[in-house]
């Protein structure tokens, strides 16, 4: 038996939700206050910060752009069929280093 741990959702992901959920005020129930009325509906409040606020706006704009450059793709098959695409290992190598010392 095979149990799928994620339910299908990738690591990430929020589920394909675009938007963080909105969770509706609590009411509180019918408590008597010092004088004996009912108190009036508690509501909770969430404020984000500035840094997440601009998280989320950095966020909406990347869900805008494409996931493949297409222009680009096409660039590289046309160097490719042309015979014009050339590899450099030494830049490969390098980046590959340089990814390594951010990783730690």
């Amino acid at each position: 038996m095979v149990i799928d741990s994620n339910n299908g959702i990738k690591p990430g992901s929020n589920g394909g939700n675009s938007r963080p959920t909105t969770v509706a005020p609590r009411e509180s129930g019918p408590q008597s206050g010092a004088a004996g009325s009912p108190r009036p509906a508690s509501r909770d409040s969430v404020e984000l910060s500035a840094e997440a606020q601009s998280m989320n706006r950095l966020e909406e704009n990347l869900a805008q752009l494409p996931d493949v450059d297409v222009e680009r793709v096409a660039s590289l098959k046309q160097a490719i069929a042309e015979g014009r695409f050339e590899i450099d290992a030494e830049r490969i190598a390098q980046n590959m280093l340089n990814q390594e010392d951010l990783l730690g």
